[in-house]
């Protein structure tokens, strides 16, 4: 019965994934394009950082406006995968997870990017995904009239790996990330299919849509070798202690901020403008913004070499300001730096390959911050082109198992 009922589906799978992926590869190419040219606008008019109060007061209207529901679309998503036999029709998840949701987020992750705030792009560009999947999710249901079959976990895990996939040009890393990243503590092999297809399919459409990706320089690995495995087991294990506290300071400051300041216009106002204090305060010191905005150039810096020797604690500075304003964006692009950073660090003060430590800090971080160590381990391969297995897969697994439960993703079921 199993069989034949496989049989039945796979082919819709199949068309699930395709036309998911072929949506949110047009949409992340669309999105990653317009990140680019307004963080070229704030390049050529770097007064624009003055913008940053304005820019969190007019985020947090927007989403007062829309309702406060769509901040946390990417946790309802969660929620919803990891809830898949509850009543779906009544599920206020199906209210915030929806197109307008994706649109909300790509204003508002534009805002932090003309303004300068020190933010990534994944983590809207992963809400436009989800809200593409449940475009198509909806179009579905009308035509078949398939109510009660409650696809929609299948659509929005389709959707994170379609979106994590072309924005990093990744496609393994991104079927990891949508099977994973609701609950890590299982792999949904149900919708390995669906999202196999999806992820291929949205990096093939990205790619020749020439979307913008970043741009990482050639890194050499470290050879296998007994001492290479001790030094690179120490590290992440620092490492991973380390994206608890970028998790910990990052969360603190904004509950703190949430707690302490009643009026909703000043909550963010007030780290913003600390935020605009430390971007001023950075450009007299190294004449440039260089911990504001997505920070791609940081990251090439940081893993040539050529980065300041406190990059990550800035950066860390930066955006826990950032997120503590409530500007959107997203916290992969941000950890990737700030553990970039700690490794260009470590490497320098034990005269070891810089570029090869910035990497693995990098990627360590983020398996730290996301509890996806597999993901983060296809991102390695496929992203920074660490040609060095064993010691990339050792780095992210301890790592993870270092950082513990904490993490940027909310409502994940955690493996312990």
């Amino acid at each position: 019965m199993e069989q034949n009922k496989f049989k039945l589906t796979w082919p819709l799978q199949l068309l699930r994934g395709l036309l998911t992926g072929a949506l949110v590869g047009l949409l992340m190419t669309i999105f990653a394009l317009s990140i680019n040219i307004v963080g070229k606008i704030n390049s050529s008019y770097p007064i624009l950082v003055f913008l940053i109060p304005g820019g969190a007061v007019l985020t947090t209207f927007i989403y007062k406006k829309a309702g406060p529901k769509y901040r946390n679309s990417t946790t309802e998503a969660i929620d919803d995968i990891n809830n898949a036999n509850r009543n779906l029709a009544k599920s206020q998840v199906q209210d915030s997870v929806c197109p307008q949701m994706g649109f909300i987020a790509y204003i508002a992750t534009l805002i932090t990017h003309i303004t300068g705030a020190s933010g990534g792009k994944e983590g809207s560009g992963v809400q436009i995904g989800l809200a593409g999947a449940s475009a198509i999710n909806s179009l579905e249901t009308k035509l078949l009239k398939n109510e009660s079959e409650h696809n929609s976990e299948y659509y929005l895990m389709c959707g994170a790996s379609a979106a994590f996939g072309a924005l990093f040009s990744s496609p393994i890393a991104g079927v990891m990330f949508g099977t994973q990243f609701a609950s890590p503590k299982t792999t949904r092999l149900d919708a390995w299919l669906p999202c196999t297809i999806s992820s291929f399919t949205a990096v093939i459409v990205s790619k020749l849509l020439n979307i913008h990706i970043l741009h990482i320089p050639t890194i050499i690995p470290l050879e296998t070798s007994i001492s290479n495995y001790i030094i690179v087991a120490l590290f992440a294990v620092i490492v991973g202690y380390y994206s608890r506290l970028f998790c910990f300071f990052t969360h603190s400051v904004k509950h703190l901020c949430q707690s302490k300041i009643k009026n909703e216009y000043l909550k963010v106002a007030f780290p913003a403008t600390i935020l605009l204090i430390l971007s001023i305060a950075t450009y007299f010191l190294t004449g440039t913004f260089m911990y504001n905005g997505l920070g791609g150039s940081l990251l090439s810096d940081i893993i040539s070499g050529k980065a300041p020797q406190i990059a990550d604690i800035m950066k860390l500075l930066m955006v826990t300001f950032t997120f503590a304003a409530g500007f959107a964006g997203g916290e992969v692009v941000p950890l990737l730096i700030v553990g970039a950073g700690f490794g260009m660090s470590f490497a320098s003060i034990f005269s070891l390959p810089v570029s090869a430590f910035a990497a693995l800090g990098a990627l360590s971080m983020l398996s730290g911050g996301t509890n996806l160590p597999l993901a983060c381990f296809a991102l390695g391969l496929e992203l920074f082109g660490y040609s060095e297995p064993t010691l990339l897969f050792l780095a992210t697994s301890l790592s993870f198992l270092a950082s513990g439960t904490s993490g940027i993703y909310n409502h994940q079921t955690k493996p312990y």
